[in-house]
């Protein structure tokens, strides 16, 4: 009876630990969310024609397809995934779910994955980034604010602005045209910049992101695939996205996902 007991309170107390745990990763990540959301106001200002003249042709023409225009300029969105990632190539895959937070005026995002027991935040908030790994909420596996860490979470930002095209028209992205089917986009916010190449389809969708970014203390080339386009909420986006290390013996994917939701407010 008494050893009944004991697992029946030990059940308890890891299911107290657990929820309090997610309760304090969930607080950290409202508390990151509304200091990004909250770097400017909402004026609701929408998108017109004429805003889309200082970009390169086919971003002009990606954004008029996707349906930018008439949209809010500086508005924020939030959005769901679910997918899966590993840590080599040969590693076992873990399903995770997250929800992202993107804003446009000034360009930045939270993300918050729970891969059970595995807790992760990713943030890019005036160009300083933070990834924090958790176990369960309570306990730090690892903590990177480098200055490396700024740049390769200002790059992610950079390459998931198709997740949310109106920041697109963010002047803090300058363009270069390379060919007819790419452009080359280097963003800078407060002391931290990047860049890399965007790759469009015969349909003027954007379909790939190449850039060099930080793998430890490596630079190596990434790729991120897009796929899939769809309408969700009142605007196109690739509803399945892929991430890929382009490494010199051979390429690996690490991270995929679909978008099971998207909102602005």
């Amino acid at each position: 009876m008494m050893i009944a007991i004991s697992i029946v309170s030990l059940v308890v107390i890891f299911t107290l630990l657990i929820f309090y745990g997610h309760f304090l990763f969930s607080s950290q990540v409202e508390k990151d969310k509304d200091a990004l959301f909250n770097l400017s106001g909402n004026t609701e200002i929408v998108i017109k024609e004429e805003d889309l003249l200082q970009l390169p042709a086919l971003m002009q023409g990606y954004l008029r397809k996707v349906g930018v225009i008439g949209k809010c300029k500086d508005c924020h969105a939030i959005i769901k995934q679910k997918g899966r990632i590993r840590q080599k190539k040969e590693g076992n895959w873990i399903s995770f779910t997250a929800k992202q937070f993107i804003a446009a005026q000034p360009i930045g995002f939270v993300w918050a994955a729970r891969a059970f027991p595995m807790l992760v935040k990713d943030k890019c908030v005036l160009g300083k980034g933070e990834m924090h790994l958790s176990l369960i909420g309570l306990r730090t596996i690892a903590l990177d604010k480098s200055h490396k860490t700024n740049e390769s979470a200002l790059n992610r930002c950079l390459a998931e602005l198709v997740l949310y095209p109106v920041a697109f028209l963010n002047k803090m992205i300058s363009w270069e045209t390379l060919d007819e089917t790419s452009v080359r986009a280097t963003i800078t916010v407060e002391r931290t910049s990047t860049s890399g190449t965007f790759f469009f389809s015969e349909e003027g969708l954007i379909t790939r992101f190449e850039s060099k970014r930080h793998k430890g203390d490596i630079l190596e080339n990434f790729t991120g695939e897009m796929e899939r386009y769809g309408i969700m909420g009142d605007i196109m986006i690739p509803t399945k996205m892929r991430a890929i290390w382009n490494l010199k013996h051979g390429d690996f994917e690490y991270f995929n996902c679909d978008i099971t939701d998207h909102r602005t407010e």
